[in-house]
């Protein structure tokens, strides 16, 4: 755990270096425009008028396609997008790590709305989870070893008597290849976790004269309020500047470290803006 820290400790100093900075590099191809200018500022253009829109198609769109990874570990090293070209950052994606120092700190994920004028297709919502308690006791080589067990769970209950606890939770929603949206659609700025590491400790004490040893063990799971891992998945946005509302998406795929399944880095496949 200790070695674990010290890595990532290690890794944040190095991303203070200005080098860090993440603005992902295009990689179009030929097969997309950059959006600079697009929306000169006090000189707007008129979007095209629509009220409905698909992911993934390109019709009136401005598309910039990607290929840029941020690793699990960069922390301090955010995707920072300009989406309208206007010289304003718009959206930030960025990796952290938190927890207290006695059981090392945790990968989260969160995308920021850096300005007044930029929303996203998102809502708060109310999301259960399930908490777990219970004592096991074993007999070890004369030692008796007792652990109270707290699991909270986002998934599943582990025992049918246990209780439930509602939160209220602003989601990001994950779309599909054509799935539509639009103007009826709920858009909405704020910052919103993406993804969380499933955090698991345990801290023990023992008693030689007794031969007793007591472990307490914790483990929260996350996974069912985490953004899709392993799929492309399109995050709808509105930028609603000089009263001209523009709207778009971005597309991004969570991927599984090989380090540690419970870790994610991050892949910014492309950017979408109506033209």
């Amino acid at each position: 755990m200790k070695k674990t820290l010290l890595f990532t400790l290690a890794l944040a100093a190095i991303c203070i270096m200005p080098s860090c900075k993440k603005d992902p590099a295009p990689n179009n191809n030929g097969q997309g425009e950059q959006p600079t200018d697009t929306i000169p500022i006090g000189n707007d253009t008129i979007p095209v008028v629509t009220d409905k829109f698909f992911f993934g198609d390109a019709t009136n769109m401005i598309v910039t396609l990607y290929d840029s990874i941020m690793e699990f570990d960069e922390n301090g090293c955010p995707f920072i997008f300009d989406l309208n070209g206007d010289g304003i950052d718009d959206i930030k994606i960025e990796t952290n790590y938190d927890g207290p120092m006695a059981i090392g700190e945790h990968q989260t994920l969160s995308l920021f709305c850096l300005n007044q004028y930029t929303e996203i297709l998102a809502d708060t919502v109310a999301k259960e989870s399930y908490s777990h308690r219970d004592t096991l006791t074993l007999e070890n080589n004369g030692w008796i070893i007792t652990t109270h067990r707290y699991i909270l769970s986002t998934c599943d209950k582990i025992a049918e008597d246990d209780p439930i606890n509602t939160t209220n939770v602003f989601e990001v929603f994950a779309n599909d290849h054509d799935d539509s949206f639009g103007i009826d659609d709920h858009f909405q700025s704020g910052n919103a976790v993406l993804f969380r590491e499933t955090c698991e400790y345990s801290l023990s004490n023992s008693n030689g004269s007794n031969q007793t040893v007591s472990v307490d063990y914790s483990k929260v799971i996350y996974t069912c309020w985490n953004f899709p891992t392993d799929e492309g998945k399109y995050i709808g946005f509105r930028i609603n500047q000089h009263g001209n509302p523009r709207y778009g998406w971005l597309k991004i795929k969570l991927i599984p470290s090989a380090w540690s399944s419970k870790v994610v880095n991050t892949k910014i496949l492309e950017t979408a803006i109506q033209k």
